[in-house]
């Protein structure tokens, strides 16, 4: 890829990714809840989930994975499933102080994070459609391959973590049970939301 095509494949990458999503909304809570620190494996999660998504693209599974309905549906569900459940978790969540919350393992918070990006499917259309706009008129070599990969994991990686940290920056606005109490509500109600807006999508 050229300079100017590389500029814009990271800009466009930037742009997708910072987006608020489920991902970032969950990294954002993490954040809240547990502090930056404890949500690297909120990170991780997604990084991990992240690369599952790209290398199917990548090898061209993502064009046959589209042709699939079932596949994409049952996948869908699934994801709006455990969105809605992470939502209901949030609302049912005892509002304790966020100094006395009880911490979360990091295998915890990665497995989180990793469901639920594996559970949106159409981050599969996105790189399928995406990839294919700055590889035309090239071969696709492994380092070519490698790099695009590479972008996309740390621009996911930098993303996750300020959303993070934007959320550790505003623990003390939450040291108020009531305040948290209210804010746990309205981020379950969101990811519920989020849940039943994924089931009754239609592509």
């Amino acid at each position: 890829m050229t300079s100017s095509f590389t500029s814009l494949f990271f800009v466009t990458l930037v742009i997708a990714t910072i987006t608020p999503g489920p991902s970032m909304l969950l990294a954002l809570n993490h954040g809240i809840r547990f502090g930056a620190r404890q949500a690297l494996g909120t990170a991780l999660g997604n990084v991990c989930g992240t690369a599952v998504q790209c290398t199917i693209s990548l090898v061209g599974l993502g064009l046959i994975l589209t042709k699939l309905g079932w596949f994409f549906t049952v996948l869908r569900y699934c994801g709006a499933a455990y969105l809605i459940y992470l939502g209901v978790a949030m609302v049912l969540t005892e509002a304790a102080p966020i100094g006395d919350a009880p911490l979360k393992g990091g295998r915890s918070l990665f497995a989180e994070a990793f469901l639920v990006t594996l559970g949106n499917p159409k981050a599969i259309f996105f790189f399928s459609a995406m990839f294919p706009q700055f590889i035309a008129g090239e071969t696709l070599t492994f380092a070519r391959a490698s790099g695009m990969l590479a972008t996309v994991l740390a621009v996911t990686f930098v993303c996750m973590m300020l959303y993070a940290a934007a959320g550790q920056r505003i623990r003390t606005a939450l040291a108020n049970r009531r305040i948290l109490r209210r804010f746990n509500y309205a981020a379950g109600t969101i990811f519920v939301g989020l849940g039943v807006g994924l089931a009754l999508e239609r592509k």
